[in-house]
């Protein structure tokens, strides 16, 4: 897929490049094995014995070379990962924001995620958790840390009626339930859903975080992608990665996500940078895979030349004329269309007399 387009956009808000090898150190990736999609890794041994691996992951490479300033960058790179018990290359475009994150920030990343989107579809969505909120709402009812991984996958599988087994069990009280269940079924455009969210704040401090997300939803309506984002707090995979804001992204005709993002401050705090970083990935593979266009035709025109009494010239004459022309133009001899083994399909198939008299009337 073309990156060109995605290239242009992020570079119109002021992101620059990140281009990086095919591989890191092998420690980089084996110290940060949290933060990882996949435990498994492509390892190899360097001329200087030192052990390499082939990159399963682009941010940990990005946050390993900032010094603790701010930066904008995007990328679009190749991660070496294990899909269906294969490895895989997965091609990935993609931005990280870093340094102090504010609400501009958070919006301006959630903003660009849906514009990337709109590249692909007309017809997309963003889905918005925020893991700092459940977190915190999770903490003021006392949750132990088993009851809130309890609470989470019943977050996941839109379950309310699990809440009401975690009261029977005496690991939640019968308030805390109702809330919890109004919050699960909770999917609505983000700006309805974050004024609903507000009577489910039971804190100083989650009122709070609902203002922040009520201020986010301003910015994303100067943005002009308002419309196409969601509050859905069953997203809640990767909480021990994301500490805010999680996002989803996905397009009609395509059944998986194609785009995931959120805020990851914890891992630039384990490599000792004191910043905080927000950032996407957009996967290339998933959507070359489902919306590739079938080609009517290979080529504009199949030309058809004898080996033997036909001039090459005369054949590569009007080749030239043809291409100048903006035409795509396959030759071939004769007396080998037959044995090809791969048929072209072609707007027209000439022989070069034939070819000749409309390259005339170019």
């Amino acid at each position: 897929m073309n990156t060109s387009e995605f290239n242009d956009l992020y570079e119109r808000y002021g992101y620059r490049q990140f281009k990086m090898t095919k591989f890191e150190p092998y420690d980089l990736y084996a110290d940060n094995r949290d933060f990882l999609k996949s435990n498994q890794l492509i390892t190899f041994t360097d001329l200087d014995g030192s052990l390499l691996a082939l990159k399963p992951d682009v941010t940990l490479s990005i946050i390993k070379s900032n010094l603790g300033g701010e930066e904008k960058v995007y990328y679009n790179e190749t991660v070496y990962r294990p899909k269906d018990n294969r490895y895989h290359e997965i091609p990935q475009s993609g931005i990280e924001c870093i340094g102090r994150i504010d609400s501009y920030s958070e919006a301006e990343v959630i903003a660009l995620a849906a514009k990337s989107l709109k590249l692909v579809s007309e017809r997309y969505v963003i889905r918005v958790s925020d893991a700092a909120f459940l977190k915190q709402m999770f903490e003021t009812m006392g949750l132990s840390e088993k009851t809130e991984e309890e609470a989470v996958k019943l977050f996941s599988m839109k379950s309310a009626a699990g809440f009401d087994d975690l009261v029977k069990q005496g690991k939640l009280t019968e308030a805390s339930a109702v809330t919890l269940k109004g919050m699960v079924d909770l999917y609505k455009p983000f700006k309805e859903g974050v004024k609903e969210l507000k009577k489910y704040a039971i804190s100083n401090v989650s009122a709070k975080m609902v203002a922040h997300l009520s201020e986010l939803a301003s910015i994303l309506d100067s943005f002009g992608v308002l419309d196409s984002i969601y509050l859905d707090f069953s997203l809640v995979n990767s909480m021990d990665y994301y500490n805010g804001l999680i996002f989803q992204g996905a397009v009609a005709d395509i059944p998986f996500t194609v785009l995931s993002g959120g805020r990851y401050d914890k891992l630039p705090e384990k490599m000792g940078r004191d910043v905080g970083a927000i950032g996407f990935a957009l996967y290339l593979d998933t959507v070359e895979n489902y919306l590739k266009k079938v080609r009517e035709y290979d080529v504009d025109y199949l030309i058809t030349y004898d080996g033997d009494s036909d001039t090459p010239a005369k054949v590569a004459a009007v080749v030239e004329t043809f291409n100048r022309a903006g035409s795509k133009v396959r030759s071939v001899r004769l007396d080998e269309l037959s044995k090809m083994e791969h048929k072209i399909k072609a707007r027209k198939v000439l022989t070069l007399c034939e070819a000749e008299k409309e390259a005339a009337e170019i």
